[in-house]
């Protein structure tokens, strides 16, 4: 569609974004006069206190020397050092101040005060001190070298008096300019408020445009909003057929599982976990999420699953099982995917497992609280040569191993207080002789929250007799 340009609308925004523009570097302008302005009066204000400073400091060097000179006790001598080792601090500090304000009339002034200092050590002060007897000229000389001295500090002290005047009155016209810059921004804003109602009228012949172009919109969201059904429809077919239901059967250990879908339509995740009779005695236990949501993800969550089984019955070892998986997933551009591989041995009560990005499993043994095992590694489909170590954990009778997918632990966003409140499911659902301990743990966490990402839970007990049980899905 053809859109006429309105030119009194464009000079409108032309003139509104000179406006802005003046503003803006008006604005600059004055905040940095005031900056600058109370900077220096903040250097002023600390050199001025410096110069105090010194003076008190030369003071307590002459009043040392002075009570010394009258009674002859060494005592009398410490604020002479304390001041004399003062005083070159406070030298230094004044000559950088002095040198930052760029007052170079004060800095010359301020040194020759430093040489008087010293020379009126050298010649009144060591002698008092070092003899006992003084000529009376030496105390004369001495108090012109002290009045030198003074003189010299009030007259810096007169300069950044003068400097400071100086920084009060550019900070009252900085103030003055805040005032007129804020007049200056209204005034403004009310001639383009004016110019803008002024264009308003030329603005209703495209009201029906407007209107027909939302009722376009309006129709393209019912036609997304049916895709969408319809992609959620087969996604959640894929899931329904991919979830495993039954359990194997197995003496001696018990198994137990439940899976909850989202609670958000658009949270369609890719949640899995399978149990598969190895032997007689032994299972390999796989868990795990895909990234992402919706039919990618459900695909993707087969074929990782089918691909870790194909693995295991290559090479039964976690750690071996991941590498593999991760390699081909990796080469297959597939969407990240975090896992737990294990291996169950009932005869032994021993857990192999390797973990690719994945929440740790929990173990709860006899007499115990529940802990949450070593986890580590990069999910799969990240980096082709990843390597995934394999961790062996040898339990008793009657312990439990929980394995799990995120969303038990990040329903609330706080993964400490998702993990606290996971383990305290689990040692409840210990506690009774239930056969289903997946689904007690899932009541106890979400029985009063809301499930905002898919929950796969899977539990494996050792039993503490031989006989046999059968595993099932809540």
């Amino acid at each position: 569609m053809t859109r006429r340009i309105y030119i009194p609308l464009i000079l409108t925004l032309v003139f509104l974004a000179l406006v802005a523009i003046v503003l803006v570097l008006a604005g600059h302008q004055v905040s940095k006069t005031i900056e600058e302005a109370f900077s220096g009066a903040s250097d002023v204000r600390t050199a001025r206190i410096m110069v105090a400073r010194t003076i008190s400091l030369q003071l307590d060097e002459e009043t040392g020397v002075r009570g010394y000179a009258t009674v002859r006790q060494r005592i009398l001598l410490q604020p002479y050092y304390s001041a004399r080792a003062a005083l070159p601090v406070s030298f230094a500090r004044l000559r950088r101040v002095l040198t930052d304000l760029k007052m170079p009339g004060t800095r010359a002034v301020l040194e020759d005060a430093v040489r008087t200092n010293r020379r009126w050590v050298a010649v009144v002060a060591y002698p008092i001190i070092t003899f006992r007897r003084v000529p009376a000229r030496v105390q004369l000389r001495g108090k012109r070298l002290v009045d030198r001295f003074r003189t010299d500090l009030d007259f810096v002290e007169n300069s950044l008096a003068d400097r400071a005047n100086q920084a009060q009155r550019r900070a009252q016209q900085a103030i003055y300019g805040v005032t007129l810059f804020a007049i200056g921004a209204v005034a403004a804003v009310i001639v383009a408020a004016t110019l803008f109602t002024i264009q308003q009228y030329r603005l209703a012949a495209r009201l029906e445009r407007t209107r027909e172009r939302a009722e376009e919109e309006r129709r393209r969201a019912a036609e997304s909003r049916s895709a969408y059904e319809a992609e959620k429809r087969i996604a959640d077919t894929l899931q329904g057929a991919f979830t495993q239901n039954l359990l194997p059967r197995m003496a001696r250990v018990l198994f137990s599982a439940t899976y909850l879908p989202a609670a958000e339509e658009a949270r369609i995740g890719g949640d899995w976990y399978d149990v598969l009779e190895l032997t007689e005695h032994r299972v390999l236990l796989t868990i795990g999420d895909v990234t992402g949501h919706g039919i990618d993800a459900a695909v993707a969550m087969n074929r990782a699953r089918h691909l870790l089984i194909s693995c295991a019955l290559v090479d039964p070892n976690p750690g071996a099982i991941l590498e593999r998986a991760n390699a081909d997933l990796f080469r297959k551009a597939s969407p990240l995917i975090t896992a737990v591989t294990g291996i169950v041995d009932a005869r032994n009560c021993e857990f192999v497992y390797a973990t690719a990005g994945h929440p740790p499993p929990v173990l709860l043994e006899p007499g115990c609280k529940p802990r949450m095992l070593d986890f580590g590694s990069l999910p799969l489909g990240v980096v082709g040569d990843a390597k995934y170590r394999s961790h062996r954990i040898s339990s008793v009778p009657g312990a439990m191993l929980v394995l799990y997918t995120d969303g038990v632990i990040e329903h609330s966003h706080n993964v400490v207080e998702g993990e606290a409140l996971l383990l305290q499911a689990v040692e409840a659902a210990a506690a009774w002789p239930a056969h289903n301990a997946a689904a007690m743990i899932s009541a106890s966490i979400f029985s009063n929250r809301r499930v905002v990402d898919d929950v796969a839970i899977l539990t494996i007990r050792f039993a503490e007799d031989a006989g046999s049980t059968v595993g099932r899905v809540a």
